[in-house]
């Protein structure tokens, strides 16, 4: 039963990154639910609390993002869209990683969304915190994707006893390395 339960290759047992699953998913679950669930005015234009200010200091650090976000900001309905969708892809890909489901996949959506705002870490009332929480869940992200801690104390392990490995696309080479579980 040991055997099963090491990465190939090396010894690091699978147990041990139960916790960055479990913290990972967490802080997305747990971002997205503050806007979405329990202060539903930070989705809402009309608030003052609104989060949408947030986009507007993050569009001088925005980099390759900066025509789509520019276009976001001038369009109200896709403002509050964006920022609807974004706080519902942090409840589900942080819900999947807490339950250990489709764990690869819910990682690259973690990633993309880490890595998408890492210019505007800075912009935080702690520069140092931002950071130090955005490299975590990058690296957080990216370990969960490499790895499949899903199937050791996570709902992926029934679906690989089942399935086996699933690529999340089989045409598309990278895509083709990245298994969904």
């Amino acid at each position: 039963m040991a055997e099963k339960q090491l990465n190939s290759g090396n010894s690091t047992r699978m147990e041990y990154l139960f916790p960055i699953r479990f913290a990972v998913g967490w802080m997305f679950l747990d971002g997205g639910l503050r806007k979405a669930v329990l202060k539903p005015a930070k989705l809402d234009p009309n608030s003052s609390s609104f989060v949408g200010g947030k986009l507007v200091n993050f569009l001088p650090h925005s980099g390759p993002f900066k025509s789509l976000l520019l276009m976001t900001l001038e369009n109200r309905s896709l403002d509050v869209s964006f920022l609807t969708a974004f706080s519902y892809i942090e409840i589900i890909a942080g819900l999947l990683l807490v339950l250990g489901l489709l764990t690869r996949l819910a990682a690259l959506a973690s990633l993309f969304m880490s890595v998408g705002f890492a210019p505007a870490y800075w912009l935080g009332s702690t520069c140092e915190d931002e950071w130090q929480i955005g490299a975590l869940l990058t690296a957080g992200s990216i370990v969960l994707m490499l790895t499949a801690s899903g199937r050791v104390m996570g709902l992926d392990k029934f679906l690989y006893e089942r399935l086996g490995d699933r690529p999340i696309s089989k045409k598309v080479p990278i895509l083709n390395m990245i298994k969904l579980w």
